[in-house]
């Protein structure tokens, strides 16, 4: 693998977690999150859950109608990866790279609930 230098996101930066599994159901789920955290020593970058918002009934396949920031929100670290399956990569911490991490695409916020 060609040795790129490591992109460390910025403390506020936005980004939604996917997976890559080959069920297009589960790989196009999207949750969006916020950096709350960078340790460029270790390698580590610590992310928090958006709040999501639903002006409406919500269902199952619903879309939230706004993201924000959550204090309160789910904390989770990711890791750097740089393998054949995952070049270049941010993801979940603690799973396997075998058994499908999310991985983390920075940027923007996007949320794409499980449709099946």
């Amino acid at each position: 693998m060609k040795n790129m230098p490591t992109y460390f996101p910025a403390v506020g930066e936005h980004l939604y977690l996917r997976q890559f599994t080959g069920n297009s159901w589960v790989d196009e789920v999207k949750r969006p999150y916020t950096v709350i955290g960078v340790d460029k020593k270790s390698n580590l970058v610590i992310i928090q859950e958006c709040e999501l918002v639903f002006n409406g009934q919500r269902y199952y396949d619903t879309v939230a109608d706004e993201i924000r920031e959550d204090p309160h929100g789910q904390v989770m670290v990711l890791r750097y990866a740089n393998t054949k399956k995952y070049p270049n990569r941010w993801v979940e911490k603690g799973v396997a790279l075998s058994d499908y991490p999310q991985v983390a695409v920075f940027g923007q916020w996007i949320h794409e609930p499980y449709l099946n």
